[in-house]
């Protein structure tokens, strides 16, 4: 069991905190990300993540567990001030939760997963957060490219 949830922390948790990091950064006009920082918090997330799942802490309240510790990583590791932190944070989870949403069911459809076993099933899980990886990179790029922000947390 401990290494179902090693194997979806690895390959799920990690990229989509790197990924979320990325989307909320970019989106606040963060542009000098400092990827060694931006690594080190991916990784104490992804424990963090680990610990949540382990200790199968209640869906809604995984999440605000996320957010906070996210937030206080971003705020410790970047530097960036306490109000302004909360910004890019927000922005990632947002974006990433709503990416998940829209392609979460194509993902389940086209490969016949049951949504209820998607959760104790890792290799299901660490597929579906593979194709969601890939569509939240392709839509980074575009963003990435078009100079697009929803705010400048910049100084």
């Amino acid at each position: 069991m401990i290494q179902d949830y090693i194997y979806i922390a690895v390959f799920a948790s990690f990229p989509e905190v790197i990924v979320m990091l990325l989307f909320g950064f970019s989106l606040s006009n963060f542009r000098n990300v400092n990827i060694s920082k931006l690594l080190i918090v991916a990784f104490i997330q992804t424990i963090v993540a680990l610990l949540v799942r382990f200790f199968n802490v209640y869906l809604g309240v995984h999440t605000i567990v996320q957010i906070i510790s996210l937030y206080i990583l971003v705020v410790v590791i970047f530097k960036i001030k306490y109000y302004k932190a909360i910004i890019p944070v927000l922005i990632g989870m947002l974006s990433q939760g709503l990416i998940q949403n829209i392609t979460l069911p194509l993902i389940v459809n086209v490969w016949q997963i049951d949504t209820t076993n998607l959760y104790y099933n890792p290799k299901n899980l660490v597929l579906a957060a593979f194709h969601i990886f890939i569509i939240s990179l392709i839509l980074l790029i575009i963003i990435k490219r078009k100079r697009f922000f929803l705010c400048d947390i910049n100084d």
